[in-house]
């Protein structure tokens, strides 16, 4: 469960913004954005960050968790584009590309075209981590 290992690093950052507010108190609430290319089951981290969390500024904050959608730019013409929900799930129906997307998401890119070109040369530029967009701290 690689949750509890990103739910550390996560914590590190919170602490790190605790650290640097004047007065702080507690943590209220902690934004992340978890692409959906990063393999991150956002319940099982929700989970994790709670546990890690306690008895430190953070137990009890509120976690928001916002799913980001891949982002993909061709390189052969430079367009880039959000991935459409039924390419997502034409994807996730076939079996074998689930899992190898799963453990290798950079593979994502052998299932998709660029849509103005019909390059398969594409590359990911977004929606791949896990990003802490917001702490908000009580003073």
């Amino acid at each position: 469960m690689h949750e509890v290992s990103i739910a550390m690093s996560i914590l590190s950052v919170v602490e790190e913004a605790f650290r640097e507010t004047p007065g702080a108190k507690r943590v209220s609430k902690i934004k992340l954005q978890i692409g959906m290319l990063s393999m991150v089951d956002p319940e099982a981290l929700r989970f994790a960050l709670r546990t890690v969390s306690r008895g430190t500024p953070a137990e009890g904050a509120e976690i928001e968790i916002e799913m980001v959608k891949p982002v993909f730019r061709c390189n052969r013409c430079g367009h880039t584009w959000e991935v459409s929900d039924e390419d997502i799930e034409r994807i996730s129906s076939d079996p074998e590309a689930s899992t190898l997307i799963h453990i290798y998401p950079d593979v994502v890119a052998r299932y998709l075209r660029c849509p103005r070109c019909g390059s398969s040369d594409i590359e990911i530029v977004r929606g791949k981590g896990v990003i802490v967009h917001s702490v908000d701290i009580e003073t």
